[in-house]
């Protein structure tokens, strides 16, 4: 059973970390709000393993100016691919 992870406090909120404790293979992570930083160095995401995907909400990284900084391996999405994500997954977990 898969889950999409979606965090939305920043790095020097700890959830990435709390987030990595639990997650399985093939479960993907979504940054939103303020969670898009962790996809910015120095914020890098070296310590998820390749078996996730990851992706950041466009419109959160627009906002925030980080869009042009964000890490090769993190996917940029818009809302209607984030509606799709929560269908693809079998659950959603919210680390807020």
């Amino acid at each position: 059973m898969s889950a999409l992870h979606t965090i939305s406090g920043s790095p020097s909120s700890g959830l990435l970390d709390s987030c990595l404790k639990l997650i399985c293979p093939g479960d993907g992570i979504l940054f939103i709000q303020d969670g898009v930083y962790y996809g910015c160095p120095p914020y890098l995401i070296d310590c998820v393993s390749k078996d996730n995907a990851l992706f950041a909400l466009r419109e959160d990284l627009l906002a925030r100016g980080v869009f042009s900084i964000l890490a090769e391996r993190i996917d940029p999405v818009g809302y209607g691919r984030f509606v799709e994500l929560t269908v693809d997954y079998d659950k959603v977990i919210s680390w807020s």
